[in-house]
């Protein structure tokens, strides 16, 4: 829980993990889809194997279920609790001609398969239902009741008719769940239904997986939270709640901040000999949406329905907006930009195919009257399969924030530990049976399939672990300043005598709107470094100053300086003052230039003048700040340790501490491909050897590589990779016997450990068994590895659980740690910082 005054010692914490029950009687069917077309090929598209399951199955006079003689009533109830999926689909209840003798049966048909009244498609497609599939709860979770049907369909009491009369407090013709078994009963006399009652021998009830279960579960819950809240992209929001937040000014941001919830099934339990619990993990995050649609950018305060532009003003809107992606005020999803039609308006655009201008189509299909029909331009965007889509430009914004919007997120768009713990609580009430009636739904989805919240939370014993002792350059940090310590980092001196230090030749690139700056900067950085009296000094003025432009004419000049042939310096240091071309964020040409600086060789840091002008800097404490963090990276890239906290004497030395992550690039639009592209991923391995404890040598050993992947995305399949660098690292720096070994793997989800464990540690073995060359053969080898402990940690930081004080008030200390929440296949702790937990 970030933010608010911690609790202090606390022992116990309450976590945003909701406990739930699994109804005695608990089961769901997944059915297997096959879809193709007229040549017999697999249909790839969800869309278009939907159209055809619902034309299929749920149509109102052709669909199978009104074949069968089901009333519209009893398949709208049945439509609530089947979920599709493509390649397969899920039900809370048995479907009627889909029983497993009656499969596989096609529910659309091709006009040479027509044996009986199943529809055609228009296009030749069929969709045929292959198999089914009934499951249970999974062994060892926990239920509501001891009476659980096991994978052979009988009850585990040794009654046989208490599995006879055992029934859950739900109906099995319709979803409603009650909480009392009276109300259950008059229901069914009523309405002529009956009781959920265990699967029958037909169903053959198998165990399903963990993944299987909480996918199914999972499913559901997105289900229901559509029923009650508006989607935005994988969290839900409230639309009527929001807040406009202002500067200290009290000037509008520009901006709303919805409360956003995210909501996940998991299985948890306190330790690994307790049965697991099925758990419902709520969090909540805050969803920004401008206050300025993309017209009322474009139109800055004339009337919309009646501007017109010159040419060279469309120009310049069209190189601003082109390439950004934009969000819809309506349904909250993104697109990018592809082309702004400025002899196009929404109500002159005609809809392809539907007879109806864009106009009529929001006011139809959306139910939305723009207010600006005739207002230019549209806006086309980039639609599935790279189809093009056309919006009126006041329904869509910018999704990009200013850089010194993004700096006040912390304040405007976080959340205090009561805001969160009363937010959990409203979503079980959401959830909850009979809390909250879903309107024209028949009561809350989550019980009528058997899954029930409770009241409790789970609650979890923690410890409060002592700071380590940090060291700044031989001075220790004061425990009292152990949370805030980075500003101690300014008063480390090395005291090294200049006569022994290294002279730095510093090549320094800046904007070419910074040149009246750039020099009173420079110096600023120079007396940082040289202030700490290291190792490496920057010199008064930098050996050379290459005056750079936006983009290609960046690296460009970069590129013409170090490839000129003219004699370059050693010991050179890149200080690269830049400012991203229409106040982005990030510079498009930094990675270029660090790919072309880093191949050969030479060290570099980039000062980003659009997150803070430093040349005219309206805080200068903040201006120092930014700059002392600048010139530490300065000496940290250089070799110099510039701060450390004491290692346990116990750890066998030398130590190798193994660090990795892959670096996934956005998708973005691409005009010459006509689709969102994505570079290449890459992933970065470092290698630090530790010989001495840190407080007895001055300098670190440090060995990294960097690895292209073959594809956009690509996380696994690292092993050989890990091998390579960690093998290079040892012979490098000559390192012969390894004692200990510690890898940390950043990037890996749950569903990924079991495989990037099996494929990594076995290569980090080998290469650790290589150190110092050959040991004798295989065998030989074999022992010398395992001489060499490794601890394979896998570090999860964007997660969703949070840990608040018992009474939901309070956040938790820093150094808290939580070992009683235990998943369902590998040891877990938490360690909760400055910031949310880390897993």
């Amino acid at each position: 829980g970030r933010g608010g005054a911690p609790m202090p010692k606390p022992t116990v914490a309450l976590s945003n993990l909701i406990m739930a029950d699994i109804t005695p009687h608990f089961k769901f069917y997944v059915y297997g889809v096959d879809g193709r077309d007229i040549k017999g090929k697999l249909i790839d598209s969800r869309n278009r194997r939907f159209d055809l399951f619902k034309q299929g199955l749920l149509a109102k006079e052709t669909g199978l279920l009104a074949r069968l003689g089901m009333s519209p009533k009893e398949v709208e109830n049945l439509k609530r609790v089947i979920f599709f999926e493509g390649s397969t689909f899920y039900s809370a209840r048995k479907i009627q001609g889909l029983e497993r003798a009656n499969l596989p049966r096609a529910l659309v048909g091709t006009k040479e398969s027509k044996k009986d009244e199943t529809p055609m498609g228009d296009s030749g497609d069929s969709l045929t239902i292959t198999e089914v599939k009934c499951y249970v709860a999974p062994r060892g979770l926990k239920t509501t009741s001891a009476n659980v049907p096991s994978a052979a369909g009988v009850t585990k009491s040794s009654d046989p008719s208490e599995a006879r009369y055992s029934v859950d407090r739900r109906c099995d013709d319709c979803t409603k769940a009650f909480t009392d078994l009276e109300a259950l009963l008059q229901h069914c006399s009523i309405e002529n239904h009956s009781p959920v009652t265990a699967p029958d021998e037909e169903d053959r009830v198998e165990e399903p997986t963990y993944e299987t279960f909480l996918a199914y579960c999972n499913i559901a819950l997105q289900q229901a939270m559509n029923e009650r809240m508006a989607r935005w992209g994988r969290e839900y929001i409230d639309p009527t709640k929001f807040k406009d937040p202002k500067d200290r000014n009290g000037n509008d941001l520009g901006v709303r901040v919805f409360q956003a919830y995210t909501c996940e099934f998991g299985m948890n339990r306190p330790d690994f000999k307790s049965p697991l619990s099925l758990t419902l993990t709520v969090d909540l995050r805050a969803k920004l949406l401008r206050n300025k649609t993309v017209l009322d950018q474009i139109s800055e305060g004339k009337n919309p329905n009646s501007a017109r532009y010159d040419q060279r003003r469309v120009q310049d809107f069209k190189r601003r907006w082109k390439g950004e992606v934009v969000i819809c005020t309506y349904d909250k999803k993104c697109y990018s930009v592809i082309d702004l039609l400025f002899d196009k308006s929404a109500a002159s655009m005609p809809v392809p195919n539907l007879a109806m201008s864009h106009a009529e189509y929001f006011q139809k299909r959306k139910n939305i009257k723009l207010k600006y029909p005739d207002a230019r331009p549209l806006v086309a965007v980039l639609g599935r399969k790279d189809s093009t889509i056309y919006l009126p430009a006041e329904l869509v914004c910018g999704n990009e924030l200013e850089p010194r919007l993004k700096q006040q997120l912390p304040q405007i768009a976080s959340f205090m530990p009561p805001e969160r713990h009363n937010a959990i609580e409203e979503m079980k009430r959401y959830l909850q049976p009979n809390a909250q009636k879903t309107k024209g739904k028949g009561g809350g989805l989550l019980p009528a399939l058997g899954i029930v919240l409770k009241e409790e939370r789970f609650k979890v014993p923690v410890e409060v672990l002592p700071l380590p002792q940090i060291v700044v350059s031989g001075m220790r940090v004061p425990e009292r300043s152990g949370t805030m310590w980075a500003p101690m980092l300014a008063r480390a001196d090395y005291q090294v005598n200049p006569n022994r230090a290294v002279k730095l030749n510093v090549v320094l690139v800046h904007h070419e709107n910074l040149k009246n700056t750039c020099k009173v900067v420079y110096d600023r950085i120079r007396d940082l470094v040289n202030g700490f009296n290291s190792t490496y000094r920057f010199p008064n003025q930098p050996c050379t100053v290459v005056v750079a432009g936006d983009n290609e004419r960046h690296w460009g000049a970069v590129e013409r300086y170090f490839g000129s042939g003219s004699q370059i310096p050693s010991n050179v240091f890149v200080i690269d003052l830049c400012r991203p071309l229409r106040r982005a964020a990030l510079d498009a040409a930094y990675p270029v230039i660090k790919q072309l600086l880093g191949k050969s060789g030479y060290l570099s840091q980039f000062v980003n003048f659009n997150t803070y002008d430093h040349g005219n800097p309206r805080d200068m404490r903040k201006s120092n700040t930014i700059l002392q963090g600048v010139a530490r990276q300065v000496l940290s890239k250089c070799g110099v340790r510039i701060w450390w906290v004491n290692i346990p004497r116990s750890l066998p030395l030398p130590a190798v501490f193994v660090g990795v992550d892959v670096y996934h690039a956005p998708r973005k639009y691409s005009e010459k491909e006509g689709t969102r592209v994505a570079k290449a991923s890459v992933a970065a391995i470092v290698v630090e050897v530790m010989r001495k404890p840190p407080g007895e040598s001055p300098s670190v050993e440090i060995y990294s590589e960097t690895f292209k992947r073959e594809r956009a995305g690509q996380e696994m399949e690292l092993g050989s990779a890990m091998h390579q660098c960690v093998s290079n690292a040892l012979r490098i720096l000559n390192v012969r016997e390894p004692r200990s070994c510690f890898v940390w793997r950043d990037g890996v989800g749950d569903a990924g450990i079991q495989q990037v464990a099996g494929q990594e540690i076995p290569q980090v073995k080998a290469a650790l068994a290589s150190a110092g060359g050959p040991v004798g053969g295989q065998a030989a080898a074999v022992a010398k590895a395992n001489q060499c402990p490794i601890s394979y940690i896998v570090c999860q930081k964007r997660i969703s659980t949070k840990f608040l004080s018992a009474d939901g008030q309070h956040a938790m200390p820093t150094g808290t740690l939580v070992t009683g929440l235990q998943g369902p296949n590998y040891a877990t702790f938490y360690i909760n910082g400055t910031s949310p937990p880390c897993e």
